[in-house]
């Protein structure tokens, strides 16, 4: 195929290949890795000029993804999709290049807009984030200053380290 280069880097099979089936039918030259061992094979057969990286890919994290695949095509514009957004990945995300950062379930075509650059034309409501999820945020920031000491963060939060640890509970996955 003759169309631009996507790598798709996401370890949920379902996403993949709906990913990789998706945007081969929209004239992309797509190849999908489930595994981080694996982008270094694809890089080397041709450096993408997009990529889709998730963030937790395996045990891998994708932000070394996307340092890679810069290392190998500088101009490659990368999205990065997660299932746990947070605004301190977010952030460093877009500082190692990423043009993006999306929550999963995504759109599709808000994808694909994402990955030529092309901003929003949607509502604003769209953009709203609960009181909950600027605190989690916020918590996660705090957390990575204090290289994961609860106690250090509790202290910067001026909360009982006790309380923060129930937080954290609240906002863990199970």
């Amino acid at each position: 195929m003759s169309g631009p280069a996507l790598l798709i880097a996401e370890d949920n099979t379902g996403l993949r290949e709906s990913l990789l089936l998706e945007f081969t039918e929209r004239g992309y030259a797509a190849h999908a890795v489930a595994d981080a061992r694996k982008v270094e094979t694809e890089l080397e057969k041709r450096p993408p000029d997009f990529a889709i990286v998730d963030l937790k890919l395996g045990t891998a994290n994708g932000l070394d993804i996307v340092k890679q695949i810069l290392a190998v095509s500088p101009t490659a514009r990368i999205v990065v999709l997660t299932g746990y957004a947070s605004l301190s990945t977010a952030v460093e995300a877009i500082k190692l290049g990423a043009v993006d950062y999306l929550e999963k379930p995504v759109n599709i075509d808000r994808l694909e807009r994402s990955m030529w650059g092309a901003r929003r034309d949607t509502d604003i409501t769209e953009d709203r984030i609960s009181l909950a999820r600027h605190e989690r945020e916020y918590i996660e920031y705090v957390l990575q200053q204090c290289n994961g000491n609860i106690t250090r963060a509790a202290k910067w939060l001026g909360i009982h380290r006790q309380s923060l640890q129930r937080k954290l509970r609240k906002y863990t996955p199970r």
